[in-house]
């Protein structure tokens, strides 16, 4: 293994200390769990000289063997064309924010694209990481996924060199411990569903008589904010959704897609949802909202630039509930409401924003009535709006974010962590600002069967080619910014 080396002391004393954090002080709400806000520094030259970012938050996992630990997958390196390379996986100590350790791994220059889009951790604390790589000229996108223990080490890595020609999207731990990979590409979208020892259970393959889907091509407009794997769920009766926003060239008219395969693989329902604004849209997020919804998070995206965020609420046959958002298209731009981060925590809906370089919380009831919203982290405090990801501890009825992937300017590459109260209140008491205003309104969206799908087909087993994954071993700093 290569050591890539932290900065030196002195850079690490003055690159850290960004603001004056106070402790406590949480708008009078009672505390809960002590509250932390942690900066872990590293530094990681790669082979070119370059320093890599984080980039993108695929996954924030509790293990199951270890209650006070986590587990953090991001991308490593910048978008797809322009050098993706690989991954980054780190432990978190629950209790101080710590890290416990910090790798990277990449594939051999062959691989000029190796772009890690989704993450995933099984009934067994295997972490599981899809996305898809290009090797050589005239190679079409080629599948991979990677297996990896808690200690973050290679157990089992393949590429699928028999699906090329498509872009990975989302990863899902199903219940019974199989693991269910959602891909797309320009005519249609395959879903493949696989053992925790890699052998094939169904593979559906959909195809479109026309380009239907968006592609979220990585350089056709901005599509970085949100996390990819973000698009597929599970439901009790072992039913897998998928979702994605579909664009057609002249925007008009834009819609999000909801698709309903049965625990066999078979295609149950396609719907498309067309809102009553016409804008381009995307790319959309899906989640359970309860035991009887699921959720579409989308937003308008105008001129490349994440706008106003709306929400679907949908019962599981697809029937809309309400919908709701921040704007139309004429309502004119929202700065720093775009949409990082939805999930379903406590009964409720929360959904993060990261845009213009703040990131703020707010939740929301199953009739997308706004109940709180709270200022987690602030400009000065964020130097990039690169997002971050949540999870929701029960045990300790506490709020964690993981982000900023880049590091703040002037300082050295690395992530930070906080642990709020359950709604998303920060340690610091210096914040002034508040959150930025969110006034939803109703919106219309109408519900329809899709009729593009011009034919479903049952995918080949996969044909798995070993990657020659390199790992690193990164040394890593945590500073205290506030907290215990």
């Amino acid at each position: 293994m290569k050591l890539h080396f932290v900065l030196a002391g002195l850079i690490l004393l003055t690159a850290c200390k960004k603001h004056n954090a106070g402790n406590g002080g949480n708008s009078g709400k009672a505390d809960t769990v002590a509250r932390y806000f942690k900066d872990i520094l590293i530094q990681e030259t790669l082979e070119d000289g370059s320093i890599a970012p984080f980039q993108e938050a695929l996954g924030y996992f509790q293990l199951k063997s270890d209650s006070n630990t986590q587990i953090m997958v991001a991308s490593r390196g910048t978008q797809e064309l322009n050098s993706a390379k690989g991954f980054r996986i780190a432990s978190i100590n629950k209790t101080n924010g710590a890290a416990n350790w910090v790798k990277s791994y990449d594939l051999p220059d062959s691989n000029y694209i190796q772009l890690v889009t989704c993450a995933a951790i099984d009934n067994n604390d295997n972490i599981w990481i899809g996305g898809h790589s290009f090797a050589g000229s005239g190679v079409a996108g080629i599948l991979f996924l990677a297996k990896l223990d808690t200690s973050g080490n290679m157990l089992w890595s393949g590429s699928l060199s028999n699906y090329q020609g498509w872009r990975a999207y989302s990863l899902t731990a199903l219940q019974n411990g199989d693991v269910a990979l959602f891909a797309k590409g320009f005519g249609g979208f395959v879903v493949l569903r696989l053992t925790t020892s890699e052998q094939l259970v169904w593979s559906t393959i959909v195809n479109f008589n026309q380009e239907s889907l968006d592609n979220d091509f990585y350089g056709d407009g901005n599509n970085s904010l949100s996390p990819e794997n973000h698009a597929m769920v599970e439901t009790a009766d072992g039913s897998i959704y998928v979702a994605s926003s579909a664009n057609s060239r002249s925007y008009a008219p834009s819609t999000d897609r909801l698709y309903k395969l049965d625990a066999s693989g078979n295609l149950q329902f396609a719907k498309i949802y067309t809102p009553s604004f016409a804008a381009p849209i995307g790319p959309v997020q899906l989640i359970p909202a309860g035991a009887n919804n699921l959720l579409l998070a989308d937003q308008i995206n105008e001129e490349n630039a994440f706008y106003a965020p709306f929400f679907n609420l949908v019962s599981l046959s697809g029937d809309v509930q309400t919908c709701r958002g921040y704007a139309t298209a004429t309502n004119g731009g929202v700065a720093g409401l775009a949409i990082n981060e939805v999930n379903f925590y406590r009964n409720s809906i929360y959904y993060s924003t990261c845009g213009f370089y703040r990131f703020d919380t707010y939740v929301l009831d199953l009739n997308l009535n706004l109940q709180s919203s709270e200022e987690t982290i602030a400009d000065n405090d964020i130097g990039t709006d690169r997002g971050g990801i949540s999870l929701y501890d029960p045990a300790e009825n506490a709020l964690f974010y993981l982000c900023n992937f880049g590091g703040n300017y002037g300082q050295s590459n690395g992530f930070e962590v906080t642990r709020n109260d359950p709604v998303g209140t920060p340690c610091i008491n210096t914040y002034v600002d508040g959150p930025l205003p969110l006034t939803l309104q109703n919106i219309q969206m109408t519900a329809t069967s899709d009729t593009a799908i011009q034919s479903i087909m049952a995918g080949p087993a996969p044909v798995f080619t070993t990657l020659g994954w390199r790992p690193y071993t990164v040394l890593a700093t945590t500073t205290v910014v506030c907290g215990p």
